[in-house]
C-alpha cells in the first residue's frame, strides 16, 4: 500500500505539493462512516477494482439518492482517481444530506487542497476539528495547509497534535520536520526526517526533503546516500534530479550539474530553481543566449533578487540586447539604491543608445548586378 501512496501524484514541496492527497485518502479511509448503502449492493466485494467499485456505487446511488454515505464513498474514489470536480459535486451533496457528518467537510477540504484552493480548504478542516473530528489525518492536513499559507507557527500546532496522537507515525514525524525547516531549524528538520525514514524506509518524500536539508548543510556524502535511495523509489522526480545537480555543483562538477539540471527540467519544466542554476552555469561558460533562456523562466521566483537581475542584465548586454540590459540595470537600482556598478552601466548604455548614428549613403545599384 505504501508503494502505491508514494507513487500517486508525487510532485510537491517547493513547487506544487500533492503527495498528501494520496496519503490523506489512505489514512482517512478507516475513519469514514460507511453508511447503509451496502445493504443494497455489496460494495466491499470489489475493493481491489476501483472502477467496478465505482459502478456498484453508481447503482446503489440510483436506488437510494438520500444516502449521504454513498456520495461520500464515491467522492473518495473520485479523489483517488484525480477526478476532483466530480468528487466536489458528490461531497456537496453528502453535506446537504448530512450536515452533522464532519468527515464530509474533511474530505471536501482534501479535494479543495488538491485543486490548489488552500485558503478555501482551511476553514472546512478547522470546522471539522471544532466539531470533534480529530484524528491524525486531519492534523496532518491542517499542518500542510498552514505550511502552504506560510504560517509555520500554526502548522507547528497541528504537527505537534499529530505526534501526540501517534509519536512514531512517519507522516507526523515528517511534518514536524517540514515545520522545523520552515522556521530555519535545519538540524531539527533533518532529525525528524531521519526518524520518519526509520519508521518507513521507503518513504521517498522524507528522503527527498532530507536530501535537500543535507545539501543546505553542505553534508554532501550523506546527501548523496539519501539521494540514491530516493531515486530508486521515484526515478522520475524532477526535484530529486535538481538536488543531484546541486550535489554536483557543490562538489565542483559543473558539467555534471548542468546535465542534471537539464534532466530535472525535462521532468518538470516549472522548477524555477533549476532554471536559475542552469542559467548561472551557462553564463559562467559564456553561453549568454543559453543563460538568458533559462533565467527568463526563473523570473517568477528570483526576479526580486540582486544576483539574478545582475546576471540577466549582463547577459542581455553581452548579446547586444541593450534596451533589455538597461531595463535590468534600472531594476537593480530599484532593488538596491546606490548600486554604483548599476548606475555606471545605466549611464554607459544610455550614452550608447542615444549616440548619433552616422548617415549611410547607399551605393547606386548597377543594372548589371540585378539578376
Amino acid at each position: 500500500m505504501r508503494s502505491l501512496v508514494l507513487h500517486i501524484l508525487f510532485f510537491r514541496k517547493r513547487t506544487a505539493p500533492v503527495l498528501l492527497l494520496a496519503l490523506l485518502v489512505t489514512i482517512a479511509g478507516c475513519n469514514l462512516n460507511q453508511g447503509t448503502g451496502e445493504q443494497m449492493v455489496n460494495l466491499d466485494k470489489v475493493t481491489d477494482d476501483p472502477n467496478q467499485h465505482l459502478a456498484n456505487l453508481n447503482k446503489a446511488i440510483s436506488r437510494n439518492k438520500q444516502d449521504a454515505s454513498l456520495y461520500k464513498r464515491r467522492a473518495k474514489i473520485y479523489l483517488k482517481k484525480g477526478e476532483l470536480d466530480k468528487a466536489l459535486t458528490d461531497l456537496d451533496e453528502a453535506i446537504r444530506l448530512n450536515k452533522s457528518d464532519m468527515a464530509n467537510l474533511f474530505l471536501k477540504a482534501q479535494v479543495l487542497r488538491a485543486k490548489g484552493e488552500t485558503a478555501q480548504a482551511l476553514p472546512l478542516a478547522l470546522k471539522a476539528e471544532r466539531n470533534s473530528f480529530q484524528n491524525l489525518s486531519l492534523y496532518v492536513l491542517l499542518s500542510d495547509l498552514y505550511l502552504q499559507l506560510h504560517q509555520p507557527e500554526n502548522a507547528a500546532i497541528y504537527s505537534k497534535k499529530a505526534l501526540k496522537l501517534a509519536p512514531n507515525n512517519e507522516f507526523a514525524l515528517y511534518y514536524q520536520g517540514r515545520v522545523a525547516e520552515a522556521t530555519g531549524d535545519t538540524v531539527k528538520a533533518a532529525a525528524n526526517y531521519k526518524l520518519a525514514i526509520k519508521e518507513a524506509p521507503d518513504f521517498a518524500e522524507a528522503r527527498r526533503e532530507l536530501t535537500g536539508t543535507l545539501l543546505t548543510q553542505k553534508q554532501y556524502d550523506e546527501a548523496s546516500l539519501q539521494l540514491q535511495e530516493a531515486l530508486k523509489l521515484v526515478p522520475k522526480d524532477g526535484l530529486l534530479w535538481f538536488y543531484k545537480g546541486e550535489l554536483y555543483q557543490g562538489t565542483q562538477k559543473p558539467d555534471s550539474a548542468l546535465w542534471s539540471y537539464g534532466k530535472a527540467l525535462n521532468l518538470a519544466d516549472t522548477l524555477h530553481q533549476a532554471h536559475y542554476q542552469a542559467g548561472q552555469l551557462l553564463f559562467a561558460k559564456r553561453d549568454y543566449g543559453g543563460a538568458i533562456s533559462h533565467l527568463e523562466k526563473a523570473k517568477k521566483q528570483y526576479g526580486n533578487t540582486i544576483k539574478y537581475v545582475a546576471i540577466l542584465a549582463s547577459a542581455y548586454e553581452r548579446t547586444g540586447e541593450k534596451i533589455k540590459a538597461l531595463e535590468q540595470y534600472q531594476r537593480l537600482v530599484e532593488l538596491q539604491p546606490g548600486y554604483t556598478g548599476a548606475n555606471y552601466s545605466i549611464a554607459r548604455l544610455k550614452a550608447e543608445l542615444t549616440r548619433p548614428v552616422p548617415a549611410y549613403v547607399a551605393e547606386p545599384v548597377s543594372a548589371d548586378t540585378i539578376e
